[in-house]
């Protein structure tokens, strides 16, 4: 009785040096193309900054008051209701919290 083996040869890996550089150019083309397009997304992410940037400070210049100090509903507002700056009631009711939302946008 003899004994039949398999016998499994791959072909040789048969690229010629110019397909070879055209495939490696592919490769490369095809991993740039997401640092292209983050470019691109950046550059106009800065792009809208800088306009709400200028914006914000025109609109800043055209106002007359500037400042909070110099504000007369804020000075009516401590005459009237709420005593003095810094006070509990004040700092309860007109100064904000910082909550980080990093994790909720993602």
């Amino acid at each position: 009785m003899e004994k039949n083996g398999y016998q499994y040869t791959e072909n040789p890996f048969n690229v010629s040096r110019r397909q070879f550089l055209s495939i490696a150019g592919v490769i490369i083309a095809l991993m740039a193309l997401p640092a292209i397009w983050l470019r691109s997304a950046m550059s106009a992410n800065n792009r809208y900054i800088l306009a709400r940037t200028k914006g914000l400070y025109s609109d800043d210049e055209k106002s007359k008051i500037r400042v909070s100090h110099a504000n007369p509903s804020v000075a009516k507002y401590y005459k009237d209701f709420g005593g003095a700056p810094l006070s509990r009631l004040s700092e309860e009711l007109l100064h904000t919290k910082y909550i980080n939302r990093t994790k909720s946008i993602s």
